[in-house]
């Protein structure tokens, strides 16, 4: 053996220690089967075994078994750098190629709730882009499509707070569109954040509640001064004040 490096570890795992931690070494192992899934559509030693087919435990054993799936990889990577802190678009474009990549592991029929969140991260991560004139419309037009999709299998009463989370992107994305016409993309705005109070109620959720009444109510001062219609406007406006 040699001082340093990988002798040690070999030493270590000869004398029976363990050079890594317990969550170390299950991550190690996620990502082993990750990469032999990917590469070549099987894990030695398990020949006709999806990821779908193979438990790994919590290094605690506190939570029972974890089912790990082929795409689990590329969303925890997504989500690790999505949630970078400062955060670039460099980031932000590598996580939505993570998602995109795990979303093609995705069976919708088969996994409706993962397919749909596969969405969400999708959705969320094209409204954080930080792009310029045509390019940032783009990407908003590219977040309604997956925030819609996501609607599609998460709904209020199964799924509350991710249902609330895809009006309240949808919120922020049609307030924010410059495509299309102004009143209809308020008008948007105002429904899907209507929606996100329905689920996102003081006791569950007061700050993600607290956030969208903030929102709304620039959506209706936005209203006021977009409506032709006197009477109309003048009735946004009231309501804005009591807001």
């Amino acid at each position: 053996q040699v001082e340093g490096g990988r002798g040690n570890s070999s030493r270590a795992f000869a004398m029976g220690e363990r050079p890594f931690s317990e969550e170390a070494l299950k991550d190690i192992c996620i990502w082993a089967l990750d990469y032999c899934l990917d590469t070549y559509g099987h894990v030695p030693g398990f020949d006709g075994v999806g990821m779908e087919g193979l438990d790994i435990g919590d290094s605690d054993g506190e939570d029972g078994p974890e089912r790990i799936y082929p795409w689990s990889g590329e969303l925890t990577r997504g989500d690790a750098l999505m949630s970078k802190d400062p955060r670039t678009n460099g980031d932000i474009t590598a996580a939505i190629a993570c998602y995109q990549r795990a979303l093609g592991m995705i069976s919708r029929e088969e996994h409706p709730p993962e397919w749909g969140e596969c969405q969400l991260s999708l959705g969320c991560a094209h409204v954080e882009l930080e792009e310029e004139g045509e390019a940032r419309e783009d990407s908003f037009d590219m977040a309604i499509q997956h925030l819609n999709a996501a609607l599609e299998v998460l709904g209020p009463a199964t799924f509350p707070h991710e249902y609330g989370e895809c009006h309240n992107q949808l919120g922020t994305v049609y307030l924010e569109r410059m495509r299309g016409n102004p009143p209809d993309n308020v008008a948007a705005a105002i429904e899907s954040l209507h929606k996100c109070l329905e689920v996102f109620s003081d006791q569950d959720y007061p700050q993600e509640r607290a956030e969208v009444q903030e929102k709304l109510q620039d959506a209706y001062q936005e209203a006021t001064g977009l409506i032709e219609d006197a009477e109309v406007a003048e009735h946004y406006g009231d309501y804005v004040d009591e807001f």
